[in-house]
């Protein structure tokens, strides 16, 4: 029998009744006739009528068809009915995607898709093809197998851990099919939720493939899609000498308050227990204290008898996170002044932070690897010593481009001749100023080169007010570079007294900072060796706007870190030690949402020509044993022929001479 593809098109076969309204509102028009006396005609009367009927019928009823023959090709027609019991199956050849996403691993998802995966694989007479997907494309078995290999790798199948992505399969669902199959059907089973599924489309009608969709994973009427409470974040701070905080948040996706016993499990024992009430579709927090230093790790449980288990777990690392690593580059030939000034700066970074959560460590490991190109060097601080020809000579200037587009944070002091650093600065364009020249010789001068007095509402004001702001106040510059016409995007944060520049600071958007000091830290340009006070100004300047709390990196299940050899690809939530990191990997905060899509949204994913369905399965496999042949292109001749004709017949008629 005819079915249609879009019914809803039905509708505009209400159009028919232009053509019938416009024959009815057409008056025929009465020719004039050259006649030459009117004398023997007799008058006549024209008879009244009440209603007015449709001219030229044939012509109507023509242009009637053409409108229903248009109102049927909207609808995209096809035929479908069962198959004849003497045609052969060989050409049909059906695919079957299961959704293995972690989503599934929840509400009976996975469950109840491999119960309709092995129907369908014993219902279809043709070709069977089985695939998986979630991250990417995991899995693909094909009929060659064999009936009883596919059930076996159904009945195996389980939910995966990394976030899923349901546009893979809509990449790879035309390549799936066989070039010589002539009935191709795609039946995809999978929870559709709407963080995997939001923005894919699965419209698979120009390549010939039919799309059936199955969803699963829908609760029952005990335990709702919604009924999900989850450990969303967790995260480990220091608490006092010896012990830290373990901060842990709770949600609850349901519109109702729930209570559940949120557990602390070292070593496989729990070592402590709370009850956590949450209101509905909201969090809360809830935090356990432990001794730092007779554990590494921990486990935090999320006791209920929610439908999704997945996301009730998270385990910490109990250590202090790794240091934050800074380094220096300068000229190969070191010479006593740059000694000097490398051994002040690493004295200022080193005293910034403690022999806890907070450390700063020099490493010219991660120094080298950044000089060679590698942006992978974790490198958080770069200080530049006296720039100058050395640094082009190296051809340093990409990576350090690079390294502040990144996010990094660089400090850069002048060579002897300061004209080649503000060279090298204005012509990378990373500053944009102009150089008079050098003053010097506070030491001969009655008036010492000293710093003027910093903004009041500025950060730099709070850290050196009372005795620190003295000591800061009388240091005096031996020599320094005169900066003129700064550019608007640099920020200056400290004057000497006739207010020129005497520190510079450019923001870049990836969140990383470039610092100039026109002078020199060392006893040939100023005094602050001699002054331990201008320590803290250092490491205010090379503050990040938005400082993200230190921890061990956090991956998601698929995510990865490292390189080639110290390359580490994360499989499964947990904590790690892989060469010298330690990483934590948590399960996917998407995953937890109950969010679906709508029947309606499902349909959109396959441009409205697919369908979906529900449990039971009997109606999929049926219409496995029916054959459908478009109708469209018969409809698309028949409606161009009703067209032709009309257009022949309604041409106006040309008089000949």
């Amino acid at each position: 029998m005819i079915e249609f593809g879009q019914p809803a098109a039905l509708w505009t076969g209400l159009a028919v009744g232009l053509p019938i309204l416009a024959h009815m509102a057409y008056r025929r028009i009465t020719d004039r006739h050259i006649f030459p006396s009117l004398r023997f005609i007799k008058p006549s009367q024209i008879p009244r009528t009440g209603r007015k009927t449709p001219t030229d019928l044939p012509l109507l009823l023509l242009r009637m068809l053409l409108f229903l023959a248009v109102m049927i090709l909207l609808a995209d027609p096809y035929w479908s009915g069962s198959k004849s019991p003497e045609k052969t199956v060989s050409g049909k050849e059906l695919v079957i995607a299961v959704d293995t996403s972690p989503s599934m691993g929840g509400w009976n998802g996975m469950g109840e898709a491999k119960e309709i995966a092995q129907k369908l694989i014993q219902g279809n007479k043709g070709k069977t093809d089985v695939v998986t997907f979630g991250k990417k494309v995991a899995e693909e078995w094909d009929a060659g197998k064999g009936q009883d290999t596919l059930l076996k790798k159904v009945t195996d199948l389980k939910h995966g851990w990394a976030r899923g992505d349901a546009q893979i399969l809509a990449e790879r669902a035309g390549g799936l099919f066989g070039e010589n199959s002539a009935v191709k059907k795609l039946v995809v089973i999978s929870d559709f939720q709407r963080s995997d599924w939001q923005s894919v489309s699965l419209n698979l009608q120009q390549q010939g493939v039919e799309v059936e969709m199955i969803r699963v994973g829908m609760g029952n009427e005990t335990a709702s899609r919604f009924d999900n409470r989850s450990i969303v974040e967790s995260k480990v701070v220091p608490a006092g000498p010896g012990k830290v905080r373990i901060w842990t948040v709770v949600r609850n996706w349901s519109k109702n308050k729930k209570t559940d016993f949120l557990q602390l499990a070292i070593g496989g024992e729990i070592k402590d227990e709370q009850k956590i009430t949450v209101a509905g579709m909201s969090s809360k927090q809830a935090q356990f204290i432990v001794p730092s230093n007779e554990v590494s790790q921990a486990e935090i449980r999320l006791v209920n008898d929610d439908p999704m288990q997945l996301d009730n777990q998270r385990t910490v690392w109990l250590k202090a996170p790794p240091p934050k690593y800074f380094g220096f580059w300068h000229d190969t030939t070191l010479d006593e002044q740059t000694r000097n000034e490398k051994n002040f700066l690493r004295t200022a970074v080193e005293s910034a932070g403690d022999n806890g959560w907070n450390r700063w460590e020099e490493n010219e490991d991660n120094v080298n690897e950044l000089r060679m190109g590698n942006d992978d060097s974790k490198l958080e601080l770069l200080l530049v010593l006296g720039l100058g020809n050395w640094f082009e000579t190296e051809g340093l200037e990409e990576s350090f481009s690079s390294f502040l587009k990144n996010g990094g944070v660089a400090l850069i002091t002048p060579a002897e001749i300061f004209s080649e650093t503000a060279s090298v600065i204005r012509k990378h364009d990373w500053m944009r100023f102009s150089f008079t020249r050098v003053v010097g010789g506070a030491t001969a001068a009655n008036n010492p080169l000293r710093i003027a007095a910093l903004d009041e509402r500025s950060k730099l004001a709070e850290i050196f007010s009372g005795k620190a702001g003295r000591d800061l106040y009388l240091t005096s510059f031996r020599k320094f570079g005169i900066l003129k016409q700064v550019d608007e995007d640099i920020s200056v944060f400290m004057k000497d007294r006739q207010g020129r520049p005497l520190a510079l600071v450019k923001s870049t958007q990836s969140g990383g900072k470039l610092i100039f000091f026109p002078f020199r830290m060392n006893t040939s340009w100023s005094d602050l060796p001699l002054r331990t006070s201008f320590l803290p100004l250092l490491m205010e300047l090379a503050k990040k706007d938005k400082v993200r709390e230190r921890g061990w990196p956090v991956l998601e299940p698929g995510e990865q870190v490292g390189m080639n050899q110290s390359l580490f690809v994360a499989d499964k939530p947990g904590v790690f030690r892989h060469a010298d990191k330690w990483l934590e990997v948590v399960f996917p905060p998407a995953e937890s949402v109950p969010d679906t899509l709508h029947e309606e949204e499902i349909k959109m994913l396959t441009g409205m020509t697919g369908t979906v369905s529900k449990l039971p399965v009997n109606e999929v496999i049926s219409s496995l044993e029916k054959d459908s042949y478009s109708l469209w292109l018969w409809f698309a001749i028949l409606a161009t022929s009703f067209l032709t004709i009309e257009m022949i017949w309604s041409r106006p008629n040309i008089p000949t001479l």
